[in-house]
């Protein structure tokens, strides 16, 4: 029968490890720099952590409207700081935005390049293997990945 330490240590693992999981996403999931990103931060990130808008590709209609429902749900602060979400966001997650290939996540590649989840992966753990990309065609060195995708989307990729 275990001990009363034991139980008392796997209760301590089993704790680390689901504190530690939201932590190492959190961590990986970063907002870019840009006006608005700490009012951004300080009203968004009492609810949620930025992985939550990262990927998510929105025209400026599609963030205000977001917005005014995180209001009614509770969201606080006055309508200069959320106006000043609206244009952080549609700056940096608008569908005419472009990623940064050395900082997108899985589902920023997903939505751009019109690619699987496991691809998306893919690239992210190839540049983690290999360290970050010098240029946009160093993409195409990522094993399964079309280079006409590459191709066609280099508009909206950037290093």
């Amino acid at each position: 029968m275990p001990s009363v330490r034991h139980k008392s240590a796997a209760l301590a693992a089993v704790l680390c490890l689901v504190t530690a999981a939201p932590l190492a996403l959190a961590q990986k999931a970063q907002l870019p720099d840009g006006p608005g990103k700490e009012t951004t931060q300080r009203i968004c990130g009492a609810c949620h952590g930025a992985e939550i808008v990262i990927g998510r590709k929105m025209d400026k209609e599609g963030w205000t409207q977001l917005v005014i429902s995180m209001v009614q749900r509770g969201a606080q602060g006055t309508d200069d700081e959320f106006s000043e979400i609206v244009d952080y966001l549609t700056a940096n997650f608008s569908l005419d935005s472009k990623i940064n290939i050395n900082k997108a996540v899985s589902k920023d590649f997903q939505t751009v390049l019109g690619i699987s989840g496991e691809l998306g992966d893919a690239i992210v753990q190839y540049r983690t293997d290999k360290g970050d990309f010098k240029s946009v065609d160093d993409l195409k060195k990522v094993p399964g990945i079309d280079a006409a995708k590459v191709e066609t989307n280099r508009s909206k990729l950037t290093i």
